[in-house]
């Protein structure tokens, strides 16, 4: 195994070293991080294949060979040795210093602003392979039509996974909040339509810059070495305006204090080196369709709600010991119930062995419910 415990939530981790002999008896070895479809855990791997992870990933990689990014001084994502539908191949990037924060603690300003950067020159390399693409300046070429189907979201949607989303917020407030705890009449129900609403934002619009967003930037997904971030794992891939992508990470990995201190500088230096990383054509592009500074800043506003619910619904996951995850999120027998109908009990159970993984829940859905049920912050 790559790691002791559950790293990841989308396929087995496995580490393993190659070692090969050419024609004139020289020897190399690789060092490689394989990720496949469990092996043990059929629930699990009927979840995955079923709603193409492996297939959006191999996506990415064949994208990627256009768009670069694996080299240089400023590498974003990590090169691709082997993909198709049930496994990939790529470098252990731990060999070459890379390792991801620890899981539960908040990144701090230049880690922050590290990653926005990476984010950055990922949607600028989509956003110059989108204009060499555009043969009709009046009809800009759209990923989407092409892969629609790959690119289809299957779980933040109107879901059994949503709607237990929905009940474990319900059940935290209504435990744990000294705020609002048994204070909100019918809140399950209004807090699955403030989700579904949130879910139907993240789509691609008209009249402004669209581009492969990577979506899930939790703490494991970003790999730092000294002044460098790789963005590991592209399997939850969709297609809308990148601020989507900055508001997730923010509320994935950033403490509220901190959002409220250095949000807007975060904004302002990944728009800094996108702009720095487009080409003169998509600069051109970006002009005639109105993105502009202003028009970035209020796309990271809409994208807000979005943000904020999608870090509600997989930190009982992502924040999650390993070895506890893989106990409570790996078990076959209650894979299904935990994904689809009720995970509250997994979460208080490790809640009580571990108060910041149920505080981290708590203050986000609390803000959630401050911002878009009661509208308290504006």
């Amino acid at each position: 195994a790559a790691a002791a415990g559950l790293t990841g939530f989308l396929g087995d981790h496995f580490r393993a070293t190659l070692t090969a002999r050419d024609s004139t008896g020289r020897t190399a070895t690789l060092h490689l991080f394989i990720k496949s479809l469990p092996l043990i855990n059929k629930v699990k791997a009927n979840f995955i294949d079923n709603n193409d992870y492996f297939r959006r990933e191999t996506l990415m990689f064949r994208l990627f060979e256009e768009l670069g990014g694996d080299d240089g001084p400023n590498p974003w994502r990590p090169k691709g040795y082997l993909y198709d539908d049930t496994i990939l191949v790529m470098p252990d990037l731990a060999v070459d210093g890379f390792a991801p924060r620890p899981f539960l603690e908040t990144l701090q300003l230049p880690d922050v602003l590290l990653t926005a950067a990476s984010v950055a020159r990922f949607h600028a390399a989509f956003a110059n392979y989108a204009t060499r693409k555009t043969v009709n300046p009046l009809r800009p070429y759209n990923f989407l039509e092409e892969h629609a189907e790959v690119l289809k979201e299957p779980t933040f949607c109107d879901s059994p996974f949503l709607h237990a989303c929905a009940k474990l917020s319900a059940n935290l407030i209504n435990m744990y909040s000294a705020k609002y705890k048994d204070t909100i009449q019918d809140l399950e129900p209004k807090i699955f339509q403030l989700y579904l609403e949130a879910c139907d934002t993240l789509r691609d619009y008209d009249s402004t810059l669209n581009v492969i967003i990577h979506k899930d930037l939790w703490i494991n997904n970003i790999m730092f070495a000294p002044g460098k971030v790789v963005l590991v794992d592209y399997q939850c891939v969709r297609y809308g305006p990148p601020a989507f992508d900055l508001l997730s990470f923010l509320y994935l990995t950033t403490s509220r204090e901190f959002r409220e201190t250095h949000e807007k500088e975060v904004f302002l230096h990944y728009y800094s080196m996108f702009m720095k990383s487009v080409d003169g054509s998509t600069q051109q592009r970006l002009k005639d369709i109105g993105y502009d500074e202003e028009e970035f800043l209020r796309w990271c506003e809409a994208s807000r709600m979005f943000g904020l619910f999608f870090a509600i619904s997989i930190f009982p996951y992502v924040l999650m010991d390993p070895g506890a995850a893989q106990r409570y999120f790996d078990d076959p027998v209650t894979y299904e119930h935990y994904c689809n109908v009720d995970r509250t009990t997994p979460v208080t159970q490790h809640g009580r062995d571990c108060r910041p993984y149920l505080d981290r829940q708590l203050v986000a859905t609390e803000e959630f419910v401050d911002r878009y049920l009661l509208k308290k912050v504006e």
